[in-house]
């Protein structure tokens, strides 16, 4: 966790130095430190800010040195965005904002706060919350933003919970804009957008909603900050399947199979992600099994995470990190649909991200005294 985070981190901190005094980059980057000078906004109340007050939290095994609140942000006639807003251990009246938006998409936010840069960590009990170290808030003050409606406690009020990437982006853009006027003594701080995962397709849409918003509604946006950022689907899959051959995981004569059957002799210039039918369906296991095998896909030489809910595989081919070669060594057929089909209901064995253990997480989530969190509001 501690790499992951620190990785991360220094994302963000290349980014407030790459950008901190210079003028908007592209379409989302930096605006000038003097573009929101309205002093009229500091004295506007701050709506909803004290009934989101978090006042105790189960488990808690440190003493805080930071306020922290929880509520919904309405983003649309139904749908309604639970946030988490931790302020900065430092000086909460100066320090940047931080939005952060973990991936996916689905995978909540809280996972941010409670088991990577978030003020705690949830220990293995599921019932205790001891101090992270390594917490942003040490810096600056941040919103973690459940999105979209249906992730986490995010909810639709008509349980309409169907949404597409400009959806997205514009709630959480709304979101951001409801928060302020939650917490309106923020207004004006030097603001990041930051996430990871499918926080490469967020981050850019809500930045470029945020730039083109000034006029009506100016946000002091200094950077945004993207994490093993998901950019591109056929790219993430070409790329993926490369990497597999890289590092060993496929071997050669399956890369041989992969040129000469299905590149025409010269995968260096071969798209594999839009490949049809049968070489089609041997890209999709490689990619399958960099991702759902045992193995950690996000870092190939640590071991994953135990987990009791995830189904391990006591197969030699992943103690070798090595795809079964009579799976891959021939186009498919009828005859072999049966050993994909097989393969991949063995790979996916939970629904959480691959190779991390989030058992003691989704406990304390779980918590009957989970009403801290105000999830009861406005339902």
């Amino acid at each position: 966790m501690f790499f992951r985070n620190f990785q991360l981190f220094l994302v963000f901190l290349l980014i407030s130095l790459t950008f901190g005094k210079s003028k908007i980059v592209d379409r989302f980057f930096v605006l000038e430190e003097d573009i929101l000078q309205n002093e009229n906004n500091n004295n506007e109340n701050n709506e909803g800010e004290e009934e989101d007050a978090i006042v105790s939290l189960p488990g808690l095994n440190f003493e805080l040195n930071f306020k922290h609140y929880s509520g919904f942000l309405k983003v649309s006639s139904n749908h309604f965005l639970h946030y988490w807003f931790v302020t900065s251990q430092g000086n909460p009246l100066k320090d940047p904002l931080i939005f952060w938006f973990n991936g996916g998409p689905g995978c909540s936010s809280l996972d941010g706060l409670l088991s990577e840069l978030g003020p705690y960590i949830v220990e293995e009990d599921g019932k205790t919350l001891n101090k992270n170290p390594y917490s942003w808030n040490k810096y600056a003050s941040i919103v973690f933003i459940e999105a979209p409606a249906g992730v986490g406690y995010s909810y639709s009020s008509d349980g309409n919970t169907t949404t597409n990437d400009d959806l997205t982006s514009l709630e959480n853009y709304e979101a951001i804009k409801q928060f302020f006027a939650r917490h309106n003594t923020f207004r004006n701080h030097s603001v990041y957008i930051t996430g990871e995962s499918y926080g490469g397709v967020y981050l850019p849409t809500l930045g470029a909603r945020i730039v083109d918003g000034q006029g009506e509604f100016p946000i002091n946006l200094k950077g945004m900050a993207i994490g093993n950022g998901y950019m591109n689907a056929k790219m993430n899959i070409d790329t993926s399947v490369r990497f597999a051959y890289g590092h060993g995981i496929i071997d050669q004569k399956v890369w041989n199979t992969l040129e000469m059957e299905c590149c025409r002799g010269c995968i260096d210039g071969c798209d594999l992600s839009g490949l049809g039918q049968s070489c089609g369906r041997m890209v999709e296991d490689i990619f399958e099994f960099l991702w759902h095998s045992g193995l950690n896909p996000y870092d190939l030489y640590r071991d994953c995470d135990p987990s009791p809910g995830r189904n391990s595989m006591k197969m030699e081919v992943i103690k070798r990190g090595l795809i079964p070669p009579k799976m891959l060594h021939r186009i498919y057929s009828n005859s072999t649909k049966t050993l994909r089909w097989n393969l991949k209901s063995t790979l996916h064995g939970s629904p959480s991200v691959p190779c991390l253990n989030d058992t003691a997480l989704t406990t304390y989530m779980n918590l009957p005294e989970g009403v801290f969190l105000h999830y009861t509001y406005n339902k």
